[in-house]
């Protein structure tokens, strides 16, 4: 039977097929179906090219097939998508150019494609995106200029991306954002100017920002801040004083090179949990 009369299906999961190299033009018959994965394919290659009638997709998950060197362009045209997929597709490159035409798409996890160095400028058109991971993309170099317009944004993870070296100043309109993940962006030197006016910011992962020097100005004004997490940035000497006054402000976590503590730290320590690793403090705040 040819795969593409089974009308009725809604799912396919593909897994560990390493001799597979490509799926039958019949698969494009699937009218109903709703979540396709295909993972572990070792040899797999290319999608059919007219992947984008499956118009009923609301899940892709690509996993593990590292001689996937692209995608088709027509799956900007797959209308119904909100979950997308990829990890450790190593040969990939690029994303469509119209990526951004996948207008309820709410969540975009790529993993560990360590070919990938951009994304198409397009991509800031997903406007009903919550969810946005790019990590463990080792050759990935920078955010579209107006990644700002994702309003809905309420999560990016960013991290283990090394070639990253600075974000766009548009970042900062985010104004949904709650969680920033950062670490182990060794070549990340500083964040955006304004950067207090992610105000809905809850949590910010900047472990192992090796050459992150210091916080931004009036970095204290991010008043939703509960978490932050420094540890292992290896030329961050101090904190600002104002930090105390984050009245959110639960956990600063492991502060390794800090040499100083901020004035103050003292009266707020019911507020704040430090977690210090083998810091090197020269003094203590009177």
């Amino acid at each position: 039977m040819e795969i593409g009369k089974l009308q009725s299906l809604m799912e396919l999961d593909i897994r560990t097929c390493d001799q597979l190299k490509c799926l039958p033009d019949s698969i494009l018959n699937l009218s109903q179906l709703k979540t396709f994965r295909l993972r572990g394919c070792k040899n797999f290659t290319n999608l059919p090219m007219e992947f984008g009638k499956l118009q009923s997709l609301v899940k892709v998950d690509l996993s593990d097939c590292p001689r996937l060197g692209c995608l088709p362009d027509s799956i900007v045209h797959l209308s119904q998508l909100k979950t997308f997929e990829l990890t450790r597709c190593n040969k990939l490159t690029n994303l469509p150019m119209e990526f951004g035409n996948l207008q309820s798409l709410v969540e975009l996890n790529i993993f560990g494609c360590s070919q990938l160095w951009c994304l198409p400028d397009s991509i800031v058109h997903l406007s009903q995106i919550k969810t946005f991971q790019l990590s463990c993309c080792y050759y990935f170099t920078n955010l579209p200029m107006e990644f700002g317009k994702l309003q809905s944004l309420v999560k990016l993870n960013l991290s283990f991306c090394p070639q990253l070296r600075c974000l766009p100043d548009s970042i900062v309109y985010l104004s949904q954002l709650k969680a920033l993940h950062l670490a182990g962006c060794d070549n990340l030197t500083y964040l955006p100017m304004e950067f207090e006016k992610l105000q809905s910011l809850v949590k910010l992962d900047l472990a192992g920002c090796n050459n992150l020097t210091n916080l931004p100005m009036e970095f204290e004004k991010l008043q939703s801040l509960v978490e932050l997490d420094l540890s292992g940035c290896s030329q961050l000497g101090c904190l600002p004083d104002s930090i105390m006054n984050m009245p959110q402000l639960e956990t600063l976590r492991r502060c390794q090179k800090l040499d100083t503590l901020p004035i103050g730290i003292d009266g707020n320590m019911h507020q704040i949990l430090v977690y210090m690793n083998r810091s090197q403090f020269r003094c203590l705040p009177d």
